[in-house]
């Protein structure tokens, strides 16, 4: 285990892309041809394009985005996370106007790597606790 191995890359990916915003490793980490399993409304596109809109999507409608991995199993081609995702709920979310409030909320993620960059990604979140949390329900 080390420099480039699923885990390794995932933990950068999560760190550099979703926290820190460097959108401009995309092209070296996600490759061209990346599929998304994860369905979100209003995401369009493919590939690079795909990812980078769906980490502009978060990002835009929450300023202050963090996702702390608590803990990541690898084995082969693919690594998991589980994280703790936060943020302030400040811009426009799929047609939801900012609501100015936190969430606090757990997702799982599954990264299959090929030559050291994203192929495939599945997830999922806790979307319930997050409408919850946005005031969206009751």
């Amino acid at each position: 285990m080390g420099e480039r191995d699923p885990a390794w890359l995932l933990r950068v990916i999560t760190s550099e892309i979703w926290c820190k915003r460097r959108y401009e490793l995309i092209d070296e980490l996600i490759a061209d041809d990346f599929i998304d399993h994860v369905e979100a409304q209003m995401l369009e596109g493919t590939g690079r394009a795909r990812y980078l809109a769906s980490a502009r999507l978060i990002h835009d409608a929450f300023s202050d985005y963090s996702e702390g991995i608590e803990f990541i199993v690898a084995d082969d081609d693919k690594a998991v996370s589980y994280a703790r995702i936060t943020g302030t709920h400040d811009g426009d979310l799929m047609g939801l106007a900012p609501t100015g409030r936190k969430i606090d909320v757990h997702s799982i993620g599954i990264l299959r790597f090929v030559d050291g960059q994203v192929i495939e990604r599945w997830g999922i979140g806790d979307s319930l606790t997050q409408m919850q949390q946005l005031g969206v329900f009751g």
